[in-house]
């Protein structure tokens, strides 16, 4: 996340626009994870925001061979 902020601001000026960005972050990623996006940009005169969707490696199913089995 990128925030751009011309001047001087005080630090109570900072928290607001900080928590307005990240109000802004959460809805874009909730859009993108309901509308099941890959990638998503945004840039505005504050905010510029990539989203990404983290793929997490599947663990491979174990299957247990049992070698000891006696068949006739």
């Amino acid at each position: 996340m990128k925030i751009t902020v011309n001047g001087k601001i005080s630090n109570e000026a900072l928290k607001s626009i900080l928590e307005t960005q990240k109000e802004k972050t959460k809805t874009i990623t909730d859009f993108c994870k309901k509308e099941k996006l890959e990638t998503f940009s945004y840039k505005d005169s504050e905010l510029e925001f990539d989203y990404e969707h983290e793929v997490k490696p599947k663990q491979a199913k174990k299957v247990e061979v049992r070698s000891n089995d006696k068949r006739n």
